[in-house]
């Protein structure tokens, strides 16, 4: 309901804009087209009054000087005819019928002049014919009459005609006709500088206009901005400020503009979800509650046995969880009564809850079957049979005896990461000779033979590509490498002796194992596949190579300086929290004995 009460109050933002912008323009551009239409209209005027009435102002006053110039030479002219002390064709009555013939071309000049000038006004081309006429009726009734007295030797007559009253109304008439122009033509002035005091005061409150225009524009986008959008903003903040106060309950409204509308619609359905997670959260935190002991028991069982002080032996590892503390990867030592240390590394497929309980039967099982003295082999055969039907779970794990005093280890590699050897004292010019080959299972009598009967440890079983499906195509540059640094003695790989542990996979000695030896110095070294599979950001793998790397990076290093390199050199690759179990051991002859994780 709000929704729609909301949509009702307003057209939206955006159509409101538009309009408000719409008046905006139509009130400027026409606002711009008076001012022009003013700007041209003074612009005119001036023109008008500068190029045309004040030279025909000018025009004017020499035109009637003109006039005057003409009767006085006239005058002159019937003086110099009647005194007989000025003979006819002499200079002096030559000059001033040149000075009379001069005013006429001067008058027929400015007439024409003037005529130009002020064409466009009817009103003062009237005045100019009226002058023009009463030019005509002077000279036609007194200049006339007057120069034909003279030219037939009477210049009394023409002195007569002058001095007339018919010559002098016609001479005042003319000039004021002149007059009346003159004033035309002032009126004509006084109208232009009307017409651009006029312009000026248009451009003036055009600029008004423009700038009142703005301000009420303004003034309505203040108050639509407070109807649209800072109630509707208001309203939202608070719901939004009451869900972050954890008020969850409190619905966010939708009111205001469109866009607006929507925005609510969006913090809505993400309140929503929020509520949910909460609810989730709740709900997880009070199954957390009750599991927590469960959890932390099933965590202090998988925790390795400690062992007595062994001389000879050092034996120390590492687990980082990808779930809390609870793993499906672990390892243990157990001390048996004839001396040996039975090593285990276990690794179950997944994390969490459901993997730590099996990877605890597997470690209650193995301890069973290794302390009641059984061969490695023998013991993955009889834990996979006591487990039963497993269903779909499954693990991997390394089982080695070790014989702390003579070195000899017996191994059963149950679909396990190859577990690597590091021989000290390695030569690339004659690899050494250290038991039977890697990987290759024991003889059936268990007994193992002559030592230097065994083949170079350096030799590897060739594998083709097709039996290592859990191998990514990287990996196989990481046996290429191993099979090197195999043949130069530096690092040997313990082969898988038989499939993982699953009732899946169970048959009759399925599992074989292994044997070598370790010398002085030399380290055995097995981890889960979580430690080589840890991806960086672009998805590259750390690696068998990029381990391996690391273990021969510096010779002599104690069991403990190798876990602290190796998962540091891991954590360097693949920063923040492990998707997957990481877990290694660092097993010597050399140093203290003892367990630590």
């Amino acid at each position: 309901m709000r929704r729609s009460t909301g949509l009702s109050q307003s057209t939206g933002l955006r159509h409101g804009i538009r309009v408000l912008v719409g008046l905006a323009i139509v009130a400027v551009i026409a606002t711009l087209l008076l001012t022009m239409y003013s700007l041209e209209r003074a612009n005119h005027a001036a023109a008008e009054r500068a190029d045309l009435l004040d030279p025909a102002e000018t025009l004017t006053a020499q035109l009637q000087t003109a006039y005057v110039d003409e009767r006085d030479a006239l005058r002159g002219h019937l003086m110099s005819s009647g005194d007989p002390a000025v003979p006819a064709g002499q200079a002096g009555a030559s000059d001033l019928i040149e000075a009379y013939r001069r005013a006429l071309g001067d008058i027929a000049a400015r007439d024409r002049a003037l005529r130009e000038r002020l064409a466009d006004f009817p009103n003062l081309v009237a005045q100019i014919d009226a002058v023009d006429r009463a030019y005509g009726s002077w000279q036609t009734g007194s200049v006339e009459p007057e120069l034909a007295r003279i030219s037939t030797g009477d210049p009394d007559a023409a002195w007569v005609l002058d001095l007339g009253v018919d010559s002098q109304d016609q001479f005042a008439a003319l000039r004021a006709a002149v007059v009346r122009l003159d004033s035309a033509i002032t009126t004509e002035q006084e109208e232009a500088a009307g017409r651009v005091k006029d312009s000026g005061d248009l451009m003036l409150s055009s600029f008004g206009t423009i700038v009142v225009v703005l301000l009420a524009i303004s003034a309505l986008m203040l108050i639509l901005s407070r109807r649209w959008l800072l109630v509707p903003i208001n309203e939202l903040r608070w719901a939004v400020n009451a869900v972050a106060a954890g008020r969850y309950d409190t619905t966010v409204p939708a009111v205001g503009p469109r866009e607006l509308v929507d925005l609510a619609g969006n913090v809505e359905a993400m309140r929503a979800q929020l509520v949910s997670l909460v609810r989730q959260n709740e709900r997880s935190w009070e199954a957390l509650a009750q599991e927590g002991p469960a959890v932390l028991a099933l965590r202090d069982a998988l925790t390795p046995s400690s062992l007595r002080d062994t001389a000879g032996l050092e034996l120390l590892g590492r687990v980082d969880p990808a779930e809390g503390e609870l793993a499906g990867d672990w390892f243990d030592a157990i001390e048996r009564p004839d001396g040996q240390v039975a090593v285990v590394v276990g690794d179950v497929a997944g994390h969490g809850a459901e993997s730590g309980v099996f990877a605890l039967r597997l470690k209650q099982l193995l301890t069973a079957a290794l302390s009641r003295g059984m061969q490695p082999a023998a013991a993955v055969q009889w834990v996979v049979e006591a487990l039963g039907d497993t269903g779909e779970t499954f693990a991997t794990a390394l089982v080695a005896l070790v014989d702390p005093i003579g070195g000899e280890v017996v191994y059963a590699n149950a679909g396990h990461p190859d577990a690597l050897v590091l021989r000290s004292g390695w030569s690339a010019v004659a690899p050494r000779r250290v038991g039977a080959r890697l990987g290759a299972p024991e003889t059936a009598d268990q007994g193992g033979g002559d030592p230097a009967s065994r083949p170079l440890a350096g030799e590897l079983a060739a594998r083709d590509a097709s039996e290592l499906p859990r191998l990514a195509r990287g990996d196989l540059d990481d046996l290429a490498e191993l099979n090197t640094r195999a043949g130069l003695g530096e690092v040997e790989p313990l082969e898988s002796t038989g499939p993982l542990m699953s009732s899946l996979v169970a048959e009759t000695d399925a599992w074989r194992a292994g044997r070598l030896r370790l010398g002085p110095g030399d380290v055995l070294f097995v981890y889960t596949d979580g430690l080589v599979e840890a991806r960086d950001d672009d998805g590259r793998l750390f690696g068998r190579h990029r381990l391996v790397g690391e273990l021969v990076r510096v010779a002599g290093r104690s069991p403990g300086q190798l876990l602290d390199d190796v998962f540091a050199a891991v954590r360097r690759h693949a920063p923040g929290r492990p998707s997957d179990d990481r877990t290694a051991i660092a097993l010597s002859l050399s140093g203290r004995s003892g367990t630590r994780s």
